[in-house]
């Protein structure tokens, strides 16, 4: 349990690093927050890593309308990590469909790369489909 409280602190920490770099107008601040936001990001793939199991199975994100194909690389009981084309067009908050699974989860945005993400379920969306 403790485990999973300290990387929802991590989570959190991200969180208010990203926003906090979004908002300041130093570029020397700027680069610090960033840099830090990508070590406590990398800090929590390491946790998650060793928490969750590599899955490789499609899935299907969905959000206002929309779905983005994606493919799950880690798969744990509290998220995930997803490759996806362009990382920046994912919203905040979505549905993931794990069709092989016959579930789908509303997820979270915890961090985001060029071409990944990483996800916090909320709650499991009842069964497939959504």
């Amino acid at each position: 349990m403790a485990d999973a409280v300290d990387w929802t602190e991590l989570r959190d920490r991200v969180i208010r690093y990203r926003v906090l770099e979004q908002e300041v107008t130093d570029p020397l601040a700027k680069g610090l927050l960033h840099d830090i936001a990508l070590e406590l990001e990398s800090e929590m793939e390491d946790r998650q890593t060793d928490r969750s199991h590599r899955a490789l199975e499609p899935g299907m994100i969905e959000f206002h309308g929309h779905t983005v194909s994606c493919l799950v690389r880690n798969l744990s009981e509290t998220g995930a990590a997803l490759d996806v084309i362009s990382a920046g067009e994912i919203p905040d908050r979505f549905t993931l469909a794990l069709p092989l699974e016959g579930t789908s989860h509303r997820c979270s945005l915890v961090w985001r790369r060029q071409m990944e993400i990483g996800v916090s379920f909320q709650e499991v969306a009842a069964g497939y489909p959504y």
